[in-house]
């Protein structure tokens, strides 16, 4: 009977330690997987800021391109600004501030 006993209570403490351990691991799996989502949320954040940023400065640049394919007044414009042109016999004062 005591014999009976002490496999019982071994049986018991196994499957406690069992118990204990995969609770430790899931833990462990759980904490480590939370981290990640902070992480992953944080990035996607930041992508997405970034996403904007560049939408804007496609949107500027469409806005650029249509308008220097569509008037020439703003393409020499741009040019003389930009490039420092000028047209033939005509002088150019560039002012530096």
């Amino acid at each position: 009977m005591a014999k009976v006993a002490k496999e019982q209570r071994f049986i018991n403490v196994f499957w406690v330690v069992l118990t204990v351990v995969i609770a430790i691991c899931t833990l462990v799996v759980s904490i480590r997987t939370i981290g990640d989502m902070i992480r992953t949320h944080h990035d996607r954040k930041v992508v997405e800021r970034r996403i904007d940023i560049l939408e804007k400065k496609i949107s500027d640049d469409s806005i650029f391109i249509h308008k220097i394919t569509t008037s020439p007044e703003f393409m020499e414009r741009f040019a003389r600004e930009t490039y420092n042109m000028q047209r033939a016999g005509e002088t150019v004062y560039i002012l530096k501030e």
